[in-house]
C-alpha cells in the first residue's frame, strides 16, 4: 500500500483495524520519534493496544547474505569551500544550547553531521554524506562513524578541533550512559530543591542574595551588540524532528524534539558558500550548453540516441568541469510522453529514443566542491505545436513572477507559491509538485527546512537571507509532453524605496545560467516586463558562459549559445 494514494488508509487507521492484535512490533531505528508518538496515541484509543520497539529487525535475522554497509572514505571540506570553521560552528551551536538551558544535542541527519564538521563522504549515491551520528554538549563533541571510513588525516583534523571519534554503534551506549547521568543529576536537583523548600517552611533563613555590581558604561563609540535570536528554554537533550524512535528510547524521558539548530544554521549560506554557488553554476551551465548543442547536432543528423545514453553524455561533459565530484541526482532525461512523468528516470534497459519532433525535458545536477546544482530546461529540436508553446509560456511566466518577487522579511514559501502558479491558473492549468525546495552546499540537492509550495510545513519556516531554493514551476499533459523550467536562486536583501514597519525586504538572486529556449515562447502572451527579463537573463548567460566555452574551444557550443541568447 502506498501512502498518500486514494483509498490507502493511514498507518494509524490500518493498525487500529487489526482485529484482536494488542502488541505491534516496530524496528525503532526506521521510524521517527514523532511518528512513533502519533502512532502510539492512535493505538491508545484501542483498548490494550500498544506499539512495541523490537531489539532486532526480523528481516535482518534471516537476511544472511545482506551486503555490507558502505564504508567509503570520509574527507575534509576545507574552509576555502566551507567558509566557516568547525570550531566556530560548534561555538555557535553551544551558545544556543546555553541560552536554551539544554545539556546537549544529538545530531542524526547525515547532511547535518557532514555540515557541522566540514566533512563529506560518498556512502549514499548522489549525496556527499556518510553514515554517522554526533553528540554535542557544552564541553565536548563526539562523532560516531565507521572506523574504516575515517582516514588518519581526518582523525587528526577532528582531534585538533576537540572532536572525539568513536565507532558508529557506540552511539547507543553513549546515549544510555548520558541518560543515566542526566537522570541522576535531575534526582539530585529535585532533592536539593525539596530540602530548600522544607528549610524555608521550618523558618530556616536562606543566605542573602549577593549583590551584583552594575556593568561599566560603554564607551561612546562602542557598537551595540546585535540582538540574539530567541531560543525556547528546555532542560532536556535536543533531538531533531526526524530523529529515530531508537534515539528517543535510548534517552528515556531526557529529550525534547525540536527542529534542529544545525539544520537552521546550515540553511543560511555564508558569503563563501554563496560565491561557490555562483561559480559552480557557471561551470555547470557551460556543461549543459555543450550538451544541448551536441544533442541538437546529433538529432539533426538523424542519429538515434536513447534517453539513457544522452544522459551519460551529459555526465561526461560535467566531468570535465573543475571541482566536479559527481551527479546530485539521477538525471531525468525524458522525451515526449515520458516528460509528463514528473520523476521519470530512464534506465539502460528501458529507455526511449529521443524524438526530434517531441518536447525533451532534462532535469539534472552536479555536485561540486563549491556547490550543488539542479537545473531543468525544456527544449524542442523540431517544430513545437501552438499548445506546447502556450503551456511553455505560462510556465515561464510563473518562473519569472517568482524570480522577480520582492517580499517582506518573515514571508514563507507557502505564501509565495501562488505567484508561480497564477499564470498557469489563468489557463486552468496547474502542477502536482512544489515550486521550490532547499538546496544544500555540496550536500543534499533537496534540503530543508525551507521550500516553496502548498505543503503546510512551509508555513512554519520563513525565507531568510542566505537560504538557497529552486524555482521550478511546470505543466504536464499526460501521455503527450511535460514542461518544467528550474533554476536555483538565493534569498538576499532587497533595496526598496521604503521599508514599511522597519522589517526589511527580500528578493532572489539567480545562480543558474542556461538559456531558456525562446523558440517555445508564445510572444503574444508575454508582457513588456517579461520580455525585458528574458533578454536581460540571456545577456547574463552569454556573458558568464561564453568564456568557459572559449576555454574548452567548443565552437559548436559557442554558436549554439549565441543563437539561443539572441534578444526577442
Amino acid at each position: 500500500m502506498k501512502s498518500g494514494i486514494n483509498d490507502t488508509p493511514t498507518w494509524q487507521a490500518w493498525l487500529k483495524e487489526l482485529g484482536p492484535t494488542t502488541r505491534i512490533g516496530v524496528d525503532p531505528s526506521v521510524v521517527s520519534q514523532n511518528e512513533a508518538g502519533s502512532l502510539g496515541k492512535a493505538l491508545a484509543e484501542v483498548k490494550a493496544r500498544e506499539l512495541v520497539p523490537i531489539k532486532e529487525n526480523l528481516v535482518d535475522l534471516i537476511w544472511t547474505d545482506r551486503p555490507a554497509r558502505p564504508a567509503q572514505p570520509i574527507f575534509q571540506l576545507h574552509d576555502e569551500f566551507a567558509g566557516d570553521s568547525v570550531s566556530h560552528k560548534l561555538s555557535n551551536l553551544r551558545d544556543k544550547l546555553t541560552r536554551a538551558g539544554s545539556p546537549g544535542i544529538v545530531v542524526t541527519a547525515l547532511d547535518e553531521v557532514a555540515w557541522l564538521f566540514n566533512l563529506r563522504g560518498s556512502d549514499i549515491p548522489y549525496n556527499p554524506v556518510f553514515f554517522a551520528y554526533a553528540i554535542v554538549t557544552q564541553h565536548d563533541a563526539t562523532l560516531f562513524a565507521n572506523p574504516e571510513s575515517v582516514p588518519q588525516e581526518v582523525r587528526d583534523y577532528l582531534h585538533a578541533n576537540n572532536v572525539v571519534v568513536l565507532e558508529y554503534s557506540q552511539v547507543w551506549q553513549s546515549l544510555g550512559s548520558w541518560r543515566e547521568l542526566l537522570t541522576e543529576n535531575r534526582a539530585k536537583a529535585d532533592a536539593a530543591k525539596a530540602a530548600a523548600e522544607a528549610s524555608a517552611e521550618n523558618g530556616v533563613a536562606e543566605e542573602p542574595t549577593k549583590k551584583v555590581a552594575p556593568a561599566e558604561p560603554k564607551a561612546a563609540d562602542d557598537k551595540p551588540e546585535a540582538p540574539k535570536e530567541k531560543v525556547a528554554k528546555t532542560d532536556k537533550v535536543l533531538i531533531g524532528t526526524n530523529a529515530s524512535w531508537a534515539v528517543g528510547n535510548a534517552l528515556g524521558t531526557e529529550f525534547e524534539v525540536r527542529r534542529s539548530y544545525v539544520t537552521d544554521a546550515k540553511a543560511r549560506k555564508n558569503a563563501t558558500e554563496i560565491e561557490g554557488f555562483r561559480q559552480c553554476h557557471i561551470r555547470d551551465g557551460a556543461a549543459l550548453v555543450r550538451y544541448f548543442a551536441w544533442l541538437e547536432d546529433v538529432l539533426g543528423k538523424g542519429e538515434k540516441w536513447t534517453e539513457f545514453d544522452v544522459a551519460t553524455q551529459l555526465e561526461n561533459f560535467r566531468k570535465e568541469g573543475k571541482n566536479f565530484k559527481g551527479l546530485s541526482f539521477d538525471t531525468i532525461s525524458s522525451t515526449g510522453a515520458n516528460a509528463a512523468v514528473i520523476h521519470y528516470s530512464p534506465s539502460e534497459t528501458d529507455s526511449a529514443v529521443v524524438d526530434i519532433n517531441q518536447i525533451y525535458l532534462c532535469d539534472s545536477g552536479g555536485q561540486y566542491l563549491d556547490g550543488t546544482t539542479d537545473t531543468t530546461r525544456t527544449l524542442h529540436f523540431g517544430t513545437p505545436t501552438a499548445e506546447e508553446k502556450r503551456s511553455f509560456t505560462r510556465v515561464l511566466q510563473g518562473h519569472i513572477a517568482l524570480d522577480t518577487f520582492v517580499f517582506p522579511t518573515g514571508t514563507t514559501g507557502y505564501t509565495l507559491d501562488a505567484a508561480a502558479r497564477r499564470p498557469l491558473w489563468a489557463d486552468g492549468l496547474d502542477y502536482r509538485h512544489g515550486t521550490g525546495h532547499g538546496v544544500g552546499h555540496f550536500l543534499n540537492v533537496h534540503e530543508g527546512p525551507q521550500g516553496i509550495g502548498p505543503r503546510a510545513a512551509y508555513l512554519d519556516v520563513a525565507l531568510a537571507e542566505g537560504m538557497v531554493v529552486s524555482n521550478e514551476p511546470g505543466y504536464y499533459e499526460d501521455g503527450k509532453y511535460g514542461i518544467r523550467i528550474e533554476s536555483v536562486v538565493a534569498v538576499r536583501n532587497a533595496q526598496t524605496p521604503n521599508n514599511f514597519g522597519g522589517k526589511g525586504f527580500l528578493e532572489f538572486e539567480n545562480f543558474t545560467v542556461v538559456p531558456i529556449q525562446t523558440k517555445l515562447i508564445d510572444q503574444s502572451l508575454i508582457t513588456p516586463d517579461e520580455r525585458k527579463w528574458i533578454n536581460a537573463y540571456h545577456e547574463d548567460v552569454l556573458a558568464k558562459v561564453q568564456p568557459e566555452l572559449e576555454a574548452y574551444g567548443d565552437e559548436r557550443a559557442l554558436a549554439w549559445l549565441k543563437r539561443e541568447t539572441v534578444a526577442i
